[in-house]
């Protein structure tokens, strides 16, 4: 990957995403690592190294690059703002609660500005997706004839001393609800099989969890040539889940990225213990930083690319009925 190290990084955010990003960076070698946040972080680990400066301002001048880890909600604004600064940005997924005007906006800055913008699905760069990648590629499974991508975790367990109804995951408003948090898994079909023609989604709220955010996400969607993918998502399964089943004519794809394991047509499986660097998730979170600074820097991407602007933009509209994207 990149040897790009950028001197200077400017994180919007102090949640536990945004100091992730600043543990990665200050190991990655990073020399300045700028928070913007008003809140109280004197009790934030990753921020007390002496590299990391804290601030309630955007410096000026802001740095090249800029990651923006704040709530949903405020993520196209953050962006146009850093972008109409002069800086490159990578945005937390998903990019925003949902399609408007100000994210057709900021799509329009961009370009002008000739900045780069791309949004963090770490999971693309998870090894085991290059293996699944290669597999399509290779045409292993034949004619595909269906899929189905699940995901499942119980709320409470995120972050098991907070209460979940004061969290953005609970609030439809900041752009919280089971479909935004786990659209990873939408972000990916596309990856692996482009998009769809046609779609048909359902969110629901059980009430069980005692949150207005839906909980509950399925999606069918249709491709060419018969094949389709159903994607599940929720928040209330107690042994969490993340799966991945491929049907094809000449054979079957099955992957379970929680528990270590892809087995491809009649092939031994691949499990964790066996190459466990393809299911590591941490290594996902710096190598979307390498790839994200790199192609600021003009250099050539190889492997995983992060998503464009447009890229997260269908993964929006992917995430609500086709006749409804308010645009």
């Amino acid at each position: 990957m990149s040897a790009i190290v950028p001197d200077s990084v400017l994180v919007v955010g102090s949640g536990s995403i945004a100091q992730r990003h600043a543990r990665n960076m200050l190991a990655l070698g990073v020399g300045e690592v700028i928070v913007i946040t008003a809140r109280d972080v004197t009790d934030v680990t990753d921020f007390a190294d002496p590299r990391v400066r804290v601030s309630a301002e955007f410096p000026d001048p802001c740095p090249r690059y800029a990651v923006v880890a704040n709530d949903t909600d405020k993520h196209v604004r953050t962006a146009r703002d850093l972008v109409a600064v002069g800086a490159h940005v990578l945005v937390e997924k998903p990019i925003a609660a949902g399609l408007s005007p100000e994210l057709e906006a900021l799509a329009a800055e961009v370009a002008a500005a000739g900045r780069i913008v791309r949004v963090a699905y770490n999971l693309r760069f998870l090894g085991v997706m290059g293996v699944i990648r290669d597999a399509l590629a290779r045409q292993l499974l034949g004619q595909l004839l269906f899929a189905r991508i699940q995901v499942g975790q119980y709320l409470p367990d995120w972050r098991p001393n907070r209460d979940i109804s004061a969290g953005y995951s609970a609030s439809v408003g900041r752009g919280g609800g089971v479909a935004l948090d786990l659209s990873h898994e939408v972000d990916y079909m596309r990856m692996l099989f482009g998009q769809p023609r046609e779609w048909y989604v359902r969110s629901s709220a059980t009430g069980v969890l005692g949150i207005e955010a839906p909980d509950v996400f399925d999606g069918i969607y249709a491709y060419g040539s018969g094949f389709s993918c159903t994607v599940h998502m929720d928040y209330l399964e107690r042994q969490a889940r993340r799966q991945i089943r491929i049907v094809g004519a000449d054979g079957i794809l099955e992957c379970d990225i929680i528990g270590g394991t892809i087995a491809i047509g009649t092939d031994a499986p691949i499990t964790a213990e066996d190459s466990p660097a393809i299911f590591d998730t941490q290594t996902t979170y710096v190598a979307e930083l390498e790839s994200f600074f790199a192609e600021c820097a003009g250099e050539a991407i190889a492997g995983a690319r992060l998503p464009t602007l447009e890229d997260a933009a269908d993964v929006l509209r992917l995430l609500v009925p086709a006749g409804a994207q308010g645009r």
